[in-house]
């Protein structure tokens, strides 16, 4: 289908591009036949990126007919991902709560099912989070096809420190669905995990003294009640387990990768730590590493508008 987009929340101009829905089944390592549903955005005949962010990210990446993109600042009108200036491949994430969880593997063979049905062979990917972990499979499980990758926050296996937040919300989840209320536990889930996703030193500005003022004057625990409840909208107990767990058994043999893979690093990420994502750097054949510092934590990827971009752009040619 041809979809009308604002690119721009600036701009009132609207923009005709091609937004095709995508289904395609494909084998998950288990031997189960899986389906997968993703979209293909932009202008013909440009190159596709793949772009992929943490778990609760879908294959809505940019503004279109059906609403905003949760990556929107990087997809406007001539931004480093403008959809007049490539193809965006995305993907809704496979979580069958009837099957058995699924890996990053899974996620990236969902992909390559995604890129087949569009017609697409060659590919670049970015992917942030656990869009990232998603990223070196498919990089490492499709040699031949992928043409370079961007990964941030991000690395070839999770943290044990990353393992045990993970656990204990997962455990939270559990419990409360064995107790016939499974959204009250991702709600709480939600909660902690925001606590991992940011610095210490932004919440203690937001939230020691908050401004009377402002949008944060009801304190952190209110800030949190919203952030829960707001993501029992959009995801499942039952996903939210499946995908946890994919993220925690995630490990890519970093040797089998061809292609040159930029990685990006925050130092105040607590839950993907700065050391590890070097190693993976060292461990890839061919492999940049870059850093940054940002306020955000693991959530620059969605926040740090200005320095991202120079990176998406940097790694897109957008603007030569």
């Amino acid at each position: 289908m041809t979809a009308t987009a604002t690119l721009d929340p600036n701009l009132e101009t609207e923009l005709e591009i091609d937004c095709i829905d995508l289904e395609a089944g494909f084998i998950a390592d288990t031997g189960e036949e899986l389906c997968v549903g993703g979209r293909i955005m932009g202008a013909a005949d440009t190159p596709v990126v793949v772009v992929l962010g943490g778990i609760s990210a879908d294959r809505h990446v940019a503004d279109s007919a059906c609403g905003a993109g949760w990556w929107r600042d990087f997809t406007g009108g001539n931004g480093p991902l403008d959809p007049n200036g490539c193809r965006i491949l995305s993907i809704d994430f496979v979580a069958d709560a009837s099957a058995h969880f699924p890996s990053t593997r899974d996620q990236a063979a969902a992909i390559l099912a995604l890129a087949d049905a569009a017609g697409v062979d060659r590919l670049s990917v970015i992917g942030s989070s656990y869009g990232g972990m998603v990223a070196l499979a498919l990089a490492s499980i499709a040699p031949a096809r992928i043409e370079k990758a961007l990964v941030i926050s991000a690395a070839h296996k999770p943290s044990a420190m990353a393992r045990a937040w993970r656990s204990i919300q997962r455990e939270t989840v559990e419990l409360a669905i064995r107790h016939g209320d499974g959204k009250a536990g991702l709600d709480l889930a939600r909660r902690l995990a925001m606590t991992t996703y940011r610095t210490p030193d932004e919440i203690e500005d937001r939230f020691f003294e908050p401004d009377p003022d402002s949008r944060d004057a009801n304190g952190i625990e209110a800030y949190l009640e919203c952030r829960g409840a707001d993501f029992t909208t959009r995801m499942s107990p039952e996903r939210f387990l499946a995908l946890s767990h994919s993220m925690d058994g995630h490990e890519v043999d970093l040797s089998t990768i061809e292609c040159e893979v930029t990685y990006v690093a925050v130092r105040e990420d607590r839950l993907v730590p700065i050391e590890q994502i070097e190693s993976a750097a060292d461990q890839t054949p061919k492999a940049r590493f870059l850093e940054l510092s940002s306020y955000y934590g693991h959530d620059a990827f969605l926040k740090e508008v200005d320095a991202i971009s120079s990176i998406l752009a940097g790694f897109t040619g957008a603007g030569r």
